[in-house]
């Protein structure tokens, strides 16, 4: 794919996460069969879905918060959710979920780089698509 745009922190970002995946995992992209990328999209995917679970519990404050009862009707401090919001959340917990966030994209940019997309690419793409869904919704989509 062409670069459309010119993105230098995102392709730092997918760099870093590629060469992890390449130096310290040994994958070679460029050589995989498609049945090797799709059992490593197999595994990324159920890592992100392990990554969003955590998200989720991050997400009601894991160590001053209510913790996993956010999502949990049957836990007794469920119905603490309907009143708290991110900015009730502690330093810490904001701090973990962000890097809950930032667990669940390593796996994302797994699936992009293993194809030989770029930061610059995605972002680009991002864009395109944004201004795409923006037309859909204002012709009503």
């Amino acid at each position: 794919m062409s670069k459309k745009g010119n993105f230098p922190e995102w392709d730092r970002i997918f760099d870093l996460q590629k060469s992890i995946q390449e130096k310290v995992y040994g994958y070679d992209f460029q050589s995989m069969t498609l049945k090797e990328l799709s059992n490593f999209w197999l595994m990324n995917k159920h890592a992100l879905e392990d990554e969003l679970s955590e998200m989720f519990i991050a997400l009601g404050g894991e160590k001053d918060g209510i913790g996993n009862a956010v999502w949990k009707p049957w836990k007794k401090d469920h119905y603490i959710a309907d009143r708290m919001h991110i900015k009730d959340l502690s330093e810490s917990d904001t701090s973990l979920l962000l890097f809950e966030i930032v667990d669940a994209f390593h796996f994302l940019i797994n699936f992009a780089v293993s194809c030989g997309f770029s930061g610059s690419d995605v972002a680009s793409a991002y864009i395109e698509k944004n201004k795409e869904n923006i037309r859909r919704q204002e012709e009503g989509y």
